[in-house]
């Protein structure tokens, strides 16, 4: 397998340092340095970052000695169109095919970025800024790593009984905007924040996408959304959510355990 020789040599190829290829692909300097030395190995999701970044295959990246065999090509040009390809601007209006910024463990694996309420104003503007996502907690759970994951607080009643304020939802990233299935739990980051919503999927039809909450109680205060394609920015499919809410189920039970009480009574009545 030639891929810490491929990464080297691309690397240089398109005149960067491993600070300049780590600030691009927001992978840490140390993790390229340990590919590059072939102390460690990236997960299959880092691997494609940087097939999409040097505008390789993924089987030339790993199988190729592209150092003998590659042909000289415009670095220059070559260098402006893989940017381009694997990081659009972000008022461009396209739904990117990966995540803007990546964290991995020292063994390559991806890691869990985190974003509690507090940081959701911070994350619309810095989603796309290494420094500011190495500032949000990452840890990684058993059974969450064939995948790219991140983890929302929840905030508000919009979604309750189902989904509760405080708690935390664990997504998956979206390659693509069509894959989205209706009436399904998605994170939604766009222009107008973080949604965490039930998703119906109309894009082929009208273009858009409508945001649903579950609440009853607070259905007033909780209209459906239509959001246009160009206004998204993330979406991530609810894999699994985290809570601390032991509360007992609502006045319904309580009606149910009085009306057990009384039967039992009357029971005991009927006996005596």
């Amino acid at each position: 397998m030639y891929l810490r020789n491929n990464l080297k040599f691309l690397r240089k190829k398109a005149g960067k340092t491993q600070d300049g290829l780590s600030s691009d692909v927001n992978i840490g300097r140390t993790t390229i340095a340990n590919y590059e030395a072939g102390i460690s190995e990236p997960n299959v999701e880092t691997l494609r970052t940087f097939a999409k970044y040097f505008g390789v295959s993924l089987d030339d990246l790993l199988s190729k000695n592209m150092e003998q065999n590659q042909a000289e090509e415009d670095a220059s040009t070559e260098k402006d169109l893989m940017l381009k390809a694997a990081f659009p601007q972000k008022d461009s209006g396209i739904y990117t095919g990966v995540p803007r910024i990546i964290t991995v463990d020292a063994n390559g694996n991806d890691n869990i970025i985190y974003v509690p309420v507090k940081a959701r104003a911070g994350y619309l503007l810095g989603y796309g800024d290494a420094e500011y996502m190495e500032t949000l907690p990452t840890f990684r759970l058993p059974g969450l790593s064939n995948a790219t994951y991140r983890m929302f607080e929840v905030e508000g009643p919009s979604m309750a009984p189902n989904v509760l304020n405080g708690d935390r939802v664990i997504g998956e990233w979206v390659d693509r905007l069509e894959d989205i299935r209706d009436n399904r739990v998605y994170v939604v980051v766009h222009d107008g924040g973080i949604a965490i919503k039930r998703v119906v999927n109309r894009l082929k039809e009208r273009g858009k996408l409508y945001l649903k909450s579950d609440t009853i109680a607070h259905r007033h205060e909780f209209p459906t959304l239509e959001v246009d394609p160009s206004e998204i920015k993330e979406v991530w499919y609810g894999r699994m959510k985290i809570s601390s809410d032991f509360s007992e189920p609502a006045e319904v039970y309580h009606r149910l355990a009085d009306l057990e009480m009384d039967v039992m009574e009357m029971k005991r009545a009927i006996k005596k």
